[in-house]
């Protein structure tokens, strides 16, 4: 399947006239990712696919189109989040994040960055907040029992699974089956007058953003929304902000939750990318929304999907990872320079490319819906996840041995510009444009 025929794929799941791909043209990287699994293919189709879909909504509204070029050296330095501030590196992780053995002869992974899961982490495991003292205590228990004991605590951790292991996992059968991306229509409406686009990213960490940033790349009005009380990771709302304003409402009350309905009322996007029963725990459900503005295209995003016996389990990339066998693969399947294996243990992606990938076909869903409302009108309703995208690069081939190597940022697609967090250094956008530059949360009035 080449990567015309992936982003075919892609668009057929979306009522419509799909997109043209005719004219894209993807341009290889000289050097691609180093993984187990087609990382190369599954960005330039998840990227390719985005560009391709804003264009066509471009055209359909009379806006300027992105070019229909994808440079896939770029769109692997731009997934590595590079950021710096006034020269220093952002770290991506936290020191207590990592994947550690245990007493059964197997890894663990805790996701510790937001503080309130790593003050969780040492609470539970009766230790100091100190890396080597939670390697201890990790070592010392069984990794299935501890991960029990974490989730059930409502943190972050995966147990590294094995591929058969996984296979015959409950969750994945009941998952395994899922498209990339679903969509039905949620109500009716007449169709909506291409106006300009808005959008409302109700997201934190990282597939949402990225959506929402791509968005705002393409030309569209995006408002991220959270709240004062919500923890965020500084790279995280750094790299994702570009061309955002961010707004803070509190849903807890009523003020907040006011905030929320008017804009809503006015947003042609709805991006829900929080852990599925948040929104709905304060009422906010995609059918009634459709109610609030009619013709709205509503988009969710999920680590685990909401089907299965593990509908909304909290989980990020690395997450998905560890648990669904892409970790274990990327270590049992690594070689050194002879070829022989080089026996380095669990291994995760060289990018965070579940997370991006979800992002880029979030935001193409986005643009595609929104196209095909313009034309027939209706209300609609689309769903990603960053499992159904794992399936979807381990359908494309794989393990394969690899020599694991770091993806490296070509100096030529960094930018530096001044923000309010300092002088930033980060990755240009592949596509589309850097409107601004990201801006503190809350800094913006909730108002289109």
């Amino acid at each position: 399947m080449t990567f015309r025929s992936d982003i075919e794929y892609l668009a057929a799941s979306i009522p419509g006239h799909g997109v043209r791909t005719s004219d894209l043209d993807i341009v290889p990287a000289s050097t691609g990712a180093a993984s187990a699994f087609d990382v190369d293919r599954l960005l330039a189709a998840s990227g390719g696919y985005c560009v391709a879909a804003a264009g066509d909504l471009a055209e359909t509204d009379g806006g300027t189109a992105p070019a229909r070029r994808l440079d896939l050296g770029h769109v692997l330095s731009f997934c590595t989040t590079h950021v710096e501030v006034d020269g220093a590196r952002v770290p991506a992780w936290a020191d207590l994040s990592g994947v550690y053995p245990t007493a059964d002869d197997r890894h663990l992974q805790i996701h510790c960055n937001f503080p309130h899961h790593a003050d969780g982490v040492v609470g539970l495991l009766g230790t100091a907040h100190d890396r080597d003292a939670v390697a201890a205590a990790i070592a010392g228990r069984d990794a299935i029992e501890l991960e029990t004991e974490l989730v059930a605590s409502g943190l972050i951790a995966a147990v590294v699974r094995t591929m058969p292991e996984w296979d015959e996992h409950p969750h994945a059968r009941a998952t395994r089956d899922l498209p990339v991306v679903s969509a039905e229509q949620i109500g009716e409406a007449a169709p909506s007058e291409p106006t300009g686009l808005r959008v409302l990213d109700c997201s934190r960490v990282l597939a949402g953003p990225v959506a929402g940033q791509m968005l705002a790349g393409f030309g569209a009005d995006v408002i991220r929304l959270g709240a004062s009380h919500l923890p965020s990771v500084e790279i995280g709302v750094i790299s994702t902000g570009f061309g955002k304003r961010n707004v803070d409402a509190d849903l807890r009350t009523d003020e907040g939750r006011r905030a929320m309905t008017a804009l809503l009322e006015g947003a042609d996007v709805w991006i829900d990318a929080y852990r599925p029963g948040a929104m709905s725990g304060h009422g906010l459900t995609p059918e009634p929304v459709a109610t609030l503005r009619p013709g709205p295209v509503v988009v969710q995003v999920s680590a685990f999907d909401r089907v299965g016996p593990w509908a909304a389990r909290r989980g990020y990339d690395s997450i998905v990872q560890s648990t669904t066998v892409i970790r274990w693969a990327g270590g049992t399947s690594a070689v050194d320079e002879s070829g022989a294996p080089s026996d380095r243990g669990p291994t995760g992606l060289p990018v965070q490319a579940l997370d991006y990938a979800t992002g880029f076909v979030a935001a193409g869903v986005a643009s595609q819906l929104v196209a095909h409302q313009r034309r027939v009108g209706g209300s609609w309703l689309a769903r990603l996840s960053l499992l159904r995208t794992r399936n979807w690069l381990v359908s494309m081939g794989g393990p394969s041995p690899y020599r694991p190597e770091p993806v490296r940022v070509d100096p030529d697609h960094l930018v530096t510009l001044d923000s309010e967090f300092g002088r930033l250094t980060t990755v240009a956008p592949f596509a589309g444009e850097l409107r601004h530059a990201p801006r503190p949360l809350g800094t913006s009035e909730p108002r289109w």
